[in-house]
């Protein structure tokens, strides 16, 4: 666990939270407990194979304090798992991956225009404010496992007045 590795106090000096849940709630139940556990304005989940950029945080904050009912999600780069090297980061003017969309015969494919919104989220990386996450009913608890609250969460989003957009 994190806890051995990065200890509570340590953790506490940038208000980190330790989540721990008595029985098994899936992947999605567990993002939905640490959403409940949060009490910032904003919630950031990223998956275990994400690494930040440095000052991350910094369009992220911008973006959704010009609207809370913007979500932002990362460029996905590629990372080296056995050195956390990273490589191929976009310039700022665009490339790596974020965008999806989805066909009518249920394909996930990638997209890249010149725009800062995104169809499709690629996956629960993401930025949102506290109070959007709930307005939209969080996580759906029927989800067990990884794979569909991209696009269960993308689909509220955006038709509940929401957009969701690309941040470097």
């Amino acid at each position: 666990p994190l806890k051995d590795s990065w200890s509570e106090e340590a953790a506490a000096k940038f208000g980190v939270k330790y989540v721990r849940l008595d029985s098994p709630h899936g992947l999605i139940g567990a993002k939905q407990a640490g959403a409940e556990a949060a009490t910032g304005d904003i919630i950031v989940f990223f998956d275990c194979h994400v690494k930040p950029a440095e000052d991350y945080w910094v369009p992220y904050v911008k973006a959704v304090d010009e609207n809370y009912k913007r979500v932002v999600i990362p460029t996905i780069t590629s990372l080296n798992v056995d050195t956390w090297e990273e490589f191929n980061r976009p310039s700022s003017s665009g490339g790596g991956m974020s965008k999806c969309y989805l066909t009518f015969d249920a394909e996930f494919k990638w997209t890249n225009d010149n725009t800062p919104y995104v169809p499709i989220m690629s996956g629960g990386l993401l930025a949102i404010s506290r109070k959007w996450f709930f307005e939209i009913g969080g996580y759906d608890s029927s989800m067990k496992g990884w794979g569909g609250e991209n696009i269960d969460q993308s689909l509220r989003i955006w038709t509940c007045g929401g957009e969701i957009v690309s941040a470097p």
